[in-house]
């Protein structure tokens, strides 16, 4: 029957048998088919809740770094922004190179004034970042790097919104007056701009957050001074504001999402890939693997023979449990 769904075969059946617990049967046999929760895409669960690394309470506590492409051609050789924005106060970094080699993410972290300490770096896995150099760099300066796992750009979704954001004011902003200015002097003016303007979550703009200067469009002559205590007293407003954020996008994902405790010796399988490097028929799960470590709450490492270690840890939405027949 080419595995039918549930309703269907009850409908093909029911027209002209019927026995005890008939309906239940065909519901289990469905459930417990390992080609269709390896080939299907309607139908499945999703499991884990939505959680976040956090909340940062002062700035530069929590940073995390993403790297945008495509770029080049508009009066410059360089073809990558390096970003990295603070957790706390939404304030954003560039660097502009032609490579995604250790030494630009070193350069990167170098733009931090030395008056303030990164506490924790969180990024996907690229190559320079994974590089021992880099990583060398890190534990001179006491930073803890923490990876998110293999196609979870959700993982890191204060960068990918950015990532948007950027793009999208460097290609107004290049497009109003095209070949005049190289893309990378348009890059760093538009991520100055977003630096002083009122973020839409925390509703103050990210360069008042972290040092407290005044970047309203107000005239210096009209601005009223600001004591530290409305600062203090603004920063705490901003925290309280993006954990109430996260607490509403956490109640419209979690509708959809069931929880789930996965544990070690567990058997499950695996999101085959990402669906754009994935071919037409190939299946859309993997395995069963059983789960070798439980990393936290949402990341586990599982061994799919693939050679690099931080292939082999997988976020917990990218897993589902091998049904177990009663």
């Amino acid at each position: 029957m080419c595995h039918i769904g549930i309703k269907q075969m009850q409908k093909k059946i029911g027209k002209l048998y019927t026995a005890r617990n008939l309906t239940k049967n065909i519901t289990k046999t469905c459930k417990l088919c390992d080609i269709c929760i390896k080939n299907k895409t309607r139908g499945q669960l999703k499991y884990g809740l939505m959680s976040y690394l956090g909340p940062a309470t002062k700035p530069l506590e929590i940073v995390s770094i993403d790297t945008i492409g495509g770029f080049g051609g508009s009066r410059s050789t360089k073809k990558y922004l390096h970003l990295l924005v603070d957790h706390f106060t939404r304030y954003a970094y560039i660097v502009n190179s032609k490579t995604q080699s250790a030494k630009d993410f070193i350069k990167l972290l170098n733009n931090v004034p030395n008056c303030h300490e990164i506490g924790i770096v969180l990024t996907d896995q690229y190559p320079g970042i994974n590089s021992q150099e880099f990583k060398t760099f890190l534990q001179k300066i006491s930073i803890t790097l923490i990876f998110t796992a293999v196609n979870s750009p959700f993982s890191n979704g204060l960068n990918e919104r950015l990532n948007q954001t950027l793009v999208n004011k460097i290609r107004c902003k290049l497009n109003e007056k095209p070949n005049t200015t190289a893309w990378t002097s348009i890059a760093h003016n538009c991520v100055d701009k977003y630096n002083n303007t009122e973020h839409s979550i925390t509703g103050f703009a990210p360069r008042y957050l972290m040092d407290g200067t005044d970047v309203s469009l107000i005239p210096n002559e009209l601005k009223l001074e600001k004591q530290t205590s409305d600062w203090m007293r603004d920063r705490k407003t901003a925290i309280e504001r993006s954990i109430k954020s996260h607490e509403y996008n956490k109640t419209i994902v979690n509708k959809k999402r069931i929880k789930y405790n996965f544990e070690v010796g567990d058997m499950v399988y695996v999101e085959n890939g990402h669906k754009l490097n994935r071919r037409k028929l190939d299946e859309l799960r993997i395995g069963p693997f059983k789960i070798e470590e439980k990393v936290s709450q949402s990341i586990y490492k599982i061994n799919t023979g693939h050679k690099k270690k931080e292939s082999n840890l997988f976020h917990i939405t990218k897993l589902t449990p091998v049904p177990i027949p009663e």
